[in-house]
């Protein structure tokens, strides 16, 4: 499952986050002392917007993982001349290469919807042992959805993936209305094609983990996600 997981986001390698819409999102969710001179785990980093965008707002290293492999390939031949950035094809809920107390932040983006509920677990207890004391988790999970988004997950999952990525790719346009107004905020074609349509496929809904709700906090609007479909959670490892 997970290396099928890793062949959807293979699809998506030419298509990136604006600028402009990371930092947004980055900024509110970290403080400035919180990304600046740190070293940072990017969890799910495909192709490496936000360990760029990191890098870009002053942290000291940024190391991202990533189940697709040609995600990884195109981080590291977008990002070659900067030594401050690293990348591995690797599952996010398997962090052995990294020693305990690692990393001063962890960044979880759109990624551990994939998990079945124990490899989530297991990812979020990874995310805690790489952590610094003091340090901080940044996790995000897909809320809850109706019937009729469960129902077109599971078709998205069951399609053969040639058929899907042609539907996708030439019927997405007559969707995006009504996405929009399912989502509640406006979204760019491409978006609607990578990081809703296609990534429905083999995603899990709900909170599958229990976090303490001192560390829920209100998600952002942007193009990326809303308080409407996502639950944001800051996890302060202690000391």
């Amino acid at each position: 499952m997970k290396s099928i997981i890793g062949e959807i986001f293979d699809n998506t390698v030419n298509y990136s986050h604006k600028s402009a819409e990371v930092k947004k999102l980055l900024n509110y969710y970290f403080d400035k002392d919180e990304i600046k001179n740190k070293i940072i785990l990017d969890a799910g980093c495909r192709t490496g917007d936000y360990s760029k965008a990191l890098i870009e707002m002053g942290a000291r290293k940024v190391i991202g993982i990533d189940l697709s492999n040609e995600s990884i390939k195109v981080a590291k031949k977008r990002n070659q001349a900067n030594k401050k950035m690293g990348f591995h094809q690797g599952d996010i809920s398997n962090l052995k290469t990294f020693q305990s107390n690692a990393f001063d932040a962890v960044c979880c983006l759109g990624t551990i919807n994939y998990l079945n509920p124990t490899d989530a677990k297991t990812a979020l207890k990874e995310f805690i042992r790489v952590t610094k004391p003091e340090g901080v988790i940044l996790v995000l999970f897909q809320k809850d959805k109706g019937l009729v988004i469960q129902f077109v997950s599971m078709i998205a999952t069951w399609l053969p993936k040639k058929i899907y990525l042609f539907l996708i790719k030439n019927f997405s346009f007559l969707l995006k209305p009504v996405v929009e107004k399912i989502i509640g905020r406006k979204i760019s074609l491409n978006y609607l094609k990578y990081d809703i349509l296609l990534s429905l496929r083999n995603l899990h809904f709900g909170i599958p983990i229990k976090i303490d709700e001192k560390f829920r906090i209100k998600t952002i609007k942007c193009l990326q996600c809303s308080e409407k479909t996502t639950a944001s959670f800051k996890i302060k490892v202690p000391s």
